[in-house]
């Protein structure tokens, strides 16, 4: 399927915009994790204070690749829009699927692992 390259423009900076607020969450995590381990030295509950520190560095570095990628992808539509300006909201080029598929991986991983770090904040805290 075939879309703009404004279309493309757009989507590329809303998914910026996605990333970018799942890394200003993860800190904010992180804190309340630093709060658990002050309250409990217990080795099951360090097992899974370390767990999501895991989770939350894999996390920001894979928003932190996909931020470059859109980049990238962003710059080569900027290109393509000064060099064909007349075309820039003619359907011309086509969908960037995996990029897509990622960003709806990413979401889904961080709404699990919010829901799944909740529940352990509820357990402990």
């Amino acid at each position: 399927m075939k879309d703009s390259i404004s279309h493309q423009h757009v989507l590329c900076q809303d998914w910026a915009r996605e990333l970018e607020f799942y890394k200003t969450e993860i800190p904010i995590f992180k804190k309340r994790l630093e709060e658990i381990v002050t309250r409990n030295t217990a080795t099951d509950i360090l097992t899974q204070v370390e767990h999501f520190e895991n989770r939350f560095r894999i996390m920001r570095l894979h928003c932190d690749e996909l931020l470059h990628d859109l980049k990238l992808k962003n710059d080569t539509l900027m290109g393509q829009a000064a060099a064909k300006p007349n075309y820039i909201s003619v359907k011309m080029i086509e969908n960037d699927h995996n990029i897509a598929e990622l960003m709806e991986f990413t979401a889904n991983d961080f709404q699990q692992t919010k829901q799944e770090f909740y529940r352990f904040l509820s357990k402990y805290l």
